[in-house]
């Protein structure tokens, strides 16, 4: 597996190179300093497996170079690692097309879950920033019946639909959002329940109690 990591300090892809290789001691790091350095690296190596970018590179910046990118390496997910983590850089990464965004205050454990979500291939946004890229900031009420737990009213309200039998297609066209989004939720759904697969979701959340009931 091939990652190219761009980011302006070495100590952090130092860093973050040692987690990579507890995810696959076979991994192959790339490591680029700048935005245009990247793109020259995208342009070298054409079997990459994943791409790693800071936003706040010197030069021509992350997001800027994120178009680029995702031209160049179609095949491999660039997932925005920043330490920069407000709604509206989490907004702007996801809506010009990253698979993920990671706060560089994520822990070594945190990160490595992360990557496998994305290298699997779906969305990651950490459940406390789902919202921005949902624009569904303002609190919101969960479905009748629905016992939240540790979901947010919105998670709550995709697990219903997923209970119903809903694709993420149709819970997107539902809730008025984009399929990616829907993806984000299904992801922090899985998670709090500790399940792997939607399947394993909606027998999980019968058995607590979660789902509302005669839908």
């Amino acid at each position: 597996m091939r990652i190219l990591i761009i980011d302006d300090h070495r100590l952090f892809r130092e860093a973050i190179g040692h987690v990579l290789r507890g995810l696959d001691e076979k991994i192959v790091l790339i490591e680029a300093g700048t935005a245009e350095e990247g793109i020259g690296m995208v342009r070298h190596y054409k079997d990459l497996d994943l791409i790693l970018l800071d936003l706040g590179l010197p030069g021509m910046g992350g997001l800027s170079s994120l178009p680029r990118l995702l031209e160049l390496a179609p095949a491999a997910p660039v997932v925005v690692v920043s330490g920069s983590a407000g709604d509206e850089d989490v907004r702007s990464a996801i809506g010009a097309g990253a698979a993920g965004f990671i706060p560089k205050t994520a822990s070594s454990h945190e990160l490595a879950s992360a990557l496998r979500v994305v290298l699997s291939g779906e969305i990651y946004v950490p459940p406390h920033l789902i919202s921005a890229v949902d624009g569904d900031a303002a609190p919101a009420l969960a479905p009748a019946g629905v016992r939240t737990t540790s979901l947010t009213p919105r998670q709550a309200e995709v697990l219903q639909l997923m209970g119903d039998g809903l694709s993420n297609k149709s819970i997107a066209s539902r809730l008025d959002v984009s399929e990616g989004t829907v993806k984000l939720h299904v992801n922090a759904v899985l998670r709090a329940l500790n399940a792997r697969n939607r399947t394993e979701a909606v027998v999980e959340a019968n058995r607590r109690g979660l789902l509302a009931p005669g839908r």
